[in-house]
């Protein structure tokens, strides 16, 4: 903002204007503005409304000021940034003078067109004047002085117009210049005011829109609890009515949560599970008290989560998900095919799915797969291993447990792993060693469709997909009352029979590549051919361990083999040419098919073309035998 100049710089400022004046060719004779500098009545309007709030503003004060000088001799003009005469107030005689000087709305009133004038001077030097009659340029506007004082932008960078007061130079003194500079400052800071209040709006909007877009219920309140705001899913979960502003938190949701007493001492509460009765629902509701920057408190922030987004939530921190696919499962076999059929069906359905195999088959990975293929792959996949839990701990671990239900019990309860799996698929792995008084409340939970946690009266429905897994042969155990009948009818509508790798043996040399290649690149390395010994040695062994077991020990080989070629001794299995058929002589190195073909061709020539004998020997079935013998030219 420009402070008013002293006496030397304002003369200064003055000389200045009258040497442009010269320089521009004005006749001090003129006897107003040139014609050739005014706009037409379409201009004139078009130009105001451009400037809307500037003018509104400017011609407010310019009216508030001349209700005080009235009747006094004096007149009033509004220009804009470009010296237009956007209004004029004033007495009469002195608008008239005015009107024959054209200084009116249209016309411009510049140094360059009338020569120096207090609205033209305080346009080019940016400052407030006084210009005394004998100092205007123009000889005709002599009896008549000027103050003029320019508006400033709200950021004070660049010049919206001027607004000058004029009138006898008997009636003007320089004290009037502060009633001119006053009326510019006020216009400047009401426009600074209305960019701050839009930008508050702006925010506000920005701030609302965030709130509304949250998945939690969103309520602030004072520290009387009464209610500030509230945002749409909050008025959804606690079914609160419209109009509730202003109104005590507590008595409009019709629940006692303590909330002023929590504020009055200056804490809150996090994710305590609430029911809220009005809107039927379980939620997870937290207080956090409302602070300014010097400590005071002011209200209290109320949010509330739907019970299923929390689970979402916990499933998302606790990593719950399922990674593998049917892309990910490895082979060709006939028997792999055949289990993958099964799959694939039970992906398609809603059905329960038991899968059964030995220790290491990856019977796991199909759980994935088939969640992943399921219309529930986007919502939690949540895994237990029943034999790996405790008794005393595996109840709590699948239903989840109440405040207080025993001794070193997390406060506010917390939800277990059938509640985690709600809308999603819970797989329950090694189920045949769940203890048998388990199998009881599984059974009630799987037909009813409902839990009950540990220390609590309450039911909670869940809507979940089960898919378990056994190693053991659940129907021996039920025999020996070790499984409930009922309870295996219940989980195994559809089976699956995942087979062991000694009955895949046309898929242990491409696992076992895979895996070479995968463990090989995670160091870095180049993976080498296979030696065609050691493939011999893998091809003959009968992984009791399975897949598993054949991971653990190529990666035990590519580790000990230190770049170089892989030796049957890497592999560290003791009995690995047990019951083994001889290895045929073969060059140091080879691929994956040359070994295939000279092992398959060596078997052939120990059990003399015996296809029976050899599809034994090899641990694979005749069909594959004969497309193998085709595939080589071996017939």
């Amino acid at each position: 903002m420009a402070a008013i100049p002293h006496l030397p710089e304002l003369e200064k400022a003055i000389e200045r204007s009258l040497e442009r004046s010269k320089q521009y060719g004005i006749d001090p004779h003129l006897d107003g503005a040139p014609e050739s500098a005014r706009l037409t009545d379409e201009q004139l309007q078009a130009r105001i409304e451009k400037q809307r709030t500037f003018y509104v503003l400017a011609r407010e004060q310019i009216d508030s000021l001349y209700r005080l000088l009235k009747d006094t001799g004096f007149c009033m003009a509004l220009a804009d940034a470009e010296g237009y005469v956007l209004y004029v107030v004033g007495d009469a005689d002195l608008v008239e003078h005015f009107k024959q000087r054209r200084c009116v709305p249209g016309y411009r009133w510049t140094e360059r067109d009338i020569g120096t004038c207090a609205i033209g001077l305080s346009l080019a030097e940016h400052i407030p004047v006084f210009l005394p009659g004998y100092r205007m340029y123009s000889a005709l506007a002599r009896k008549i002085s000027n103050a003029g004082a320019p508006v400033f932008s709200p950021d004070g960078n660049s010049v919206l117009g001027a607004i000058s007061l004029s009138g006898n130079s008997d009636m003007m003194h320089i004290h009037t210049l502060g009633l001119v500079r006053q009326a510019a400052e006020t216009v400047t800071s009401q426009l600074r005011e209305r960019v701050r209040i839009r930008e508050l709006a702006i925010k506000n909007q920005y701030m609302r829109a965030l709130v509304e877009s949250d998945s939690r219920g969103i309520v602030t309140v004072d520290p009387e609890g009464r209610i500030v705001e509230v945002n749409r899913m909050a008025r959804k979960l606690l079914n609160l009515p419209d109009g509730c502003e202003g109104r005590p938190f507590e008595e409009t949701v019709g629940e006692s949560y303590n909330i002023v007493e929590h504020l009055k001492d200056g804490r809150g509460f996090s994710a305590r599970e609430i029911l809220a009765r009005r809107s039927g629902g379980t939620h997870y509701a937290s207080l956090d008290p409302i602070r300014m920057n010097s400590g005071e408190l002011v209200g209290g922030l109320f949010t509330v989560l739907e019970k299923k987004e929390m689970m979402r939530m916990a499933v998302e921190v606790t990593g719950t998900h399922a990674h593998f696919t049917f892309d990910s499962i490895l082979g060709a076999s006939e028997k792999l095919r055949s289990a993958l059929h099964v799959a694939r069906i039970a992906a398609g359905s809603s059905a329960p799915v038991l899968i059964c195999g030995e220790t290491g088959t990856g019977k796991e990975l199909f759980a994935q797969a088939i969640h992943n293929a399921s219309n529930r792959c986007n919502r939690p996949f949540v895994a237990i291993n029943c034999g790996a839990i405790p008794k005393e701990l595996l109840e709590s671990e699948l239903f989840g447990y109440e405040e207080g239900a025993f001794t070193g019990a997390q406060k506010g309860g917390r939800p277990g792993k059938i509640e985690l799996a709600d809308t999603g698929t819970l797989f329950l792995d090694e189920i045949g060693d769940m203890p048998f008084d388990m199998q009881v409340k599984l059974l009630r939970v799987l037909q009813s469709g409902e839990i009950q946690r540990v220390g609590g009266l309450r039911t909670v429905p869940v809507d979940l997909r089960v898919i378990s897994a056994t190693n053991r042969d659940l129907k021996h155990g039920i025999e020996q009352h070790k499984f409930r009948a009922d309870l295996y009818y219940r989980i195994s509508t559809l089976n699956i029979t995942v087979p062991p790798l000694r009955e895949r043996q046309e898929d242990i040399l491409p696992l076992a590549s895979h895996f070479i290649h995968r463990h090989e690149l995670s160091l870095n390395r180049s993976p080498a051919p296979l030696p065609p010994e050691t493939a011999a040695a893998i091809i003959n062994y009968a992984w009791p361990g399975n897949i598993r077991q054949l991971e653990n020990a190529v990666e035990r080989a590519v580790y000990l083999a230190e770049g170089g070629p892989l030796r049957p001794e890497h592999l560290g299995i003791s009995d690995l040419f047990s019951n083994s058929a001889p290895v045929p002589d073969l060059p140091e190195l080879a691929t994956l098919e040359v070994v295939e073909q000279q092992v398959i061709a060596a078997a052939l020539r120990r059990f003399e073309g015996n296809v029976s004998q050899v599809a034994a020997a090899l641990g694979i079935s005749r069909p594959t035998l004969y497309r193998k013998i085709k595939k080589y030219g071996l017939a």
